[in-house]
């Protein structure tokens, strides 16, 4: 236990109580024990507090004795070692979780955060308890499923899609299976290789039937305000489906995480500040949590404060690829495109993308031309995404002509998006393209038009 009251591991966790570390998994599964699981990072772990435990004692019988198992004792699977996440630069979301034990019964009950499937004490409240399947097979397809999708690696989310739909095809009337299926397929694209047009519209098919099926299904409605944010570009409608989702199971830390990413890029500063330090509270130690913070920080224009916490994030998770992604346009914006190639080539290197690893070297191999030749491949690949995907906002494209200071590309690009009648987010972005372009008076009128309605 160190100092702070905080005690580490299953085995120190049980012996807490005199117990080994198969008691303190049982307490926690069927008792109540308060235990937290640590998410980011490459490793799940498990952490009690002092006082928690302490408080948890005086309302069980007074000897704590394991009670006498109705059924047999599942195997207890080890602590696992998960991949760095992976992530596409739009909606930073990723979460590590640990195992959960499958415990073959007429009912069973999974705490429903995604950030971990025990429960949470920092958060606001606790979160609302799922029923599992009363097929004991289908139970246990929902936990793995879900243990996949806690590990945020492109094969597991594979495979946690295949499992959710054939739990939806074998019994499609348990509305969590669509709802997990929703979240799998969202984060495949950030953490995967599945691409935007594929993943929304499946998504939100499946987000509306688990509402259907189970209209207060809080993870529902939060996949449905993220698909109504990043690929329906409604504002509104993105705003009440976190809120309802917020309403309904107010301890998701993930809600709030998700919720608070969305406010901070629409430019929301103090809505977002309130909600990702309730995804704070309720996801302890996750560095995914902390780097998006930081993010949210150096949106908001705290520079001083964000980038040495992103330095510090991308210095002792060196694996944690959205860190050097962050670290990436940070440096950029201050025009330094050496440093950009190098956090962006980290970044690459983390995700192991094929198409951005040929991109981050074709950067790299730019960079013995300097700074116009560096600008001029990444200006290419912007406009390519641009014209394969007509949803694209010009937002990124304005940043790197704006950044190179090429005022008649930056207003070909606005002009283009006024014209089309583009709404951006990327509240980072435009905060930095505004200050370049204080006196431009054409420029700012442009940008003004660039903005959507507050969701708060």
């Amino acid at each position: 236990m160190d100092k702070s009251g905080r005690i580490n591991g299953w085995k120190a966790i049980g012996a807490y109580f005199g117990r080994d570390r198969t008691t303190a998994i049982r307490w926690a599964r069927d008792r109540g024990l308060p235990v937290h699981r640590l998410p980011g990072g490459k490793t799940a772990t498990v952490y009690a507090l002092k006082p928690e435990l302490d408080a948890w004692a005086r309302g069980q019988p007074a000897s704590l004795e394991p009670e006498t198992p109705q059924i047999s004792e599942p195997a207890i699977l080890p602590e696992v070692v998960v991949e760095a996440p992976r992530k596409r630069t739009a909606g930073r979301l990723w979460i590590a979780a640990g195992i959960a034990v499958l415990v073959a019964s007429l009912v069973l009950v999974v705490w429903a955060t995604r950030s971990s499937l025990w429960p949470t004490q920092g958060g606001p409240a606790a979160s609302a308890a799922v029923a599992l399947p009363g097929d004991p097979v289908l139970a246990e397809r929902y936990l793995k499923a879900s243990d996949l999708v806690g590990g945020r690696t492109a094969s597991g989310l594979e495979e946690a899609i295949g499992l959710f739909r054939d739990i939806n095809r074998r019994d499609p009337s348990y509305a969590p299976a669509y709802a997990g299926l929703a979240e799998a397929l969202l984060l495949s694209r950030e953490f995967g290789m599945r691409r935007d047009t594929e993943v929304f519209p499946q998504a939100r098919t499946a987000a509306r039937t688990a509402i259907r099926l189970s209209p207060d299904l809080a993870a529902a409605h939060r996949a449905l305000g993220f698909v109504a944010y990043w690929s329906d570009h409604d504002r509104t409608a993105a705003g009440a489906a976190f809120r309802r989702a917020i309403a309904l199971d107010p301890g998701q830390g993930l809600t709030h995480f998700w919720y608070g990413n969305v406010l901070s890029d629409n430019g929301d500063h103090a809505a977002a500040r309130r909600e990702l330090d309730l995804a704070r509270q309720s996801l302890p130690g996750s560095v995914a949590v902390q780097t998006d913070f930081a993010w949210a920080l150096w949106a908001a224009g705290d520079e001083a404060a964000a980038i040495p916490l992103l330095q510090s994030l991308a210095t002792q998770h060196p694996d944690f690829a959205v860190a050097h992604d962050c670290l990436a346009i940070v440096r950029l914006a201050k025009g330094d495109y050496a440093g950009y190639a190098e956090a962006l080539s980290r970044f690459a290197a983390a995700r192991q993308d094929p198409v951005l690893l040929t991109y981050a070297g074709n950067v790299e191999a730019a960079r013995a031309g300097g700074p116009s030749a560096m600008h001029r491949v990444m200006m290419a690949r912007a406009l390519e995404d641009l014209e394969s995907d007509g949803d694209m906002t010009r937002a990124w494209a304005g940043f790197l002509a704006s950044t190179a200071g090429d005022r008649a590309a930056l207003l070909d690009l606005l002009r283009t998006a006024d014209e089309r009648r583009e709404v951006w987010g990327d509240a980072g972005l435009v905060r930095r393209i505004k200050a370049r372009w204080a006196a431009d008076r054409e420029i700012q009128d442009l940008l003004s038009r660039r903005v959507g309605p507050r969701i708060a």
